[in-house]
């Protein structure tokens, strides 16, 4: 016969069993890899490459959609491993990897420009670096900017350097407030550079404006510093 103390310890130890289990469940699903809904939006990153390069083919070659094509393992892809969601994606560069192989000069005598559909990237929650550094965008999708962007409310490192945005592209990226570094580099800035449009952007630890060309800040007061 066991004894109410005896009793009770049982019942604990098997409720504590009970919770490792479940947490070394969660554990191993999480390291399953990205979620379907996830899987999908970079599918549709694909497909608006070669919806804007008719030679895009064969760009992202491990990004196939199959049963058995895990996404966390692909390349320029991130995963959290214990929530299976996409943290980082480096996607910079994305139009010159088909130069790789055999590289041409004469991709940057006919560099084409595109636009950028900001929405491809709604379906991250959990995203906390985006890097689309050097894809010669020089505008949006429906000229929507980058204010969907706000709903990403991990997104802490955001770098759109060298692109051809221009000041305009500003005003929405001070939108996305919870950013900790945003890079600007190389993107043929001149002139006053609108501080203002990013004074929302408070949490904000590195602004990256090198190899610009400009002169002075506009202050948030309306007064110029040199």
């Amino acid at each position: 016969m066991y004894s109410m103390f005896e009793l009770s310890m049982e019942c604990l130890s098997s409720k504590y069993l009970a919770w490792v289990f479940i947490l070394l469940l969660v554990q191993i699903c999480g390291c399953k890899g990205c979620i379907e809904e996830e899987k999908m939006g970079l599918l549709e990153f694909k497909a608006f490459l070669k919806l804007n390069d008719e030679h895009a083919d064969f760009l992202l070659p491990s990004w196939v959609d199959n049963n058995i094509s895990e996404c966390c393992k692909w390349e320029r892809v991130i995963c959290n491993p214990t929530t299976g969601r996409v943290k980082k994606l480096s996607l910079n560069a994305i139009m010159q990897q088909q130069n790789f192989v055999e590289f041409d000069w004469s991709y940057y005598e006919n560099v084409k420009f595109w636009l950028l559909n900001v929405s491809l990237f709604l379906p991250f929650e959990e995203l906390h670096h985006l890097n689309l550094s050097t894809n010669s965008f020089d505008g949006f999708i429906e000229n929507e900017g980058f204010k969907r962007l706000s709903s990403l409310k991990k997104l802490e490192i955001l770098d759109i350097s060298g692109n051809e945005f221009n000041k305009s592209a500003l005003k929405s990226l001070g939108t996305i407030t919870s950013l900790k570094t945003l890079v600007l580099s190389s993107m043929g800035l001149n002139g006053s550079f609108p501080i203002q449009e990013l004074v929302s952007l408070r949490n904000l630890v590195v602004l990256d404006l090198s190899y610009n060309h400009l002169e002075s800040f506009q202050a948030v007061q309306g007064t110029t510093l040199a």
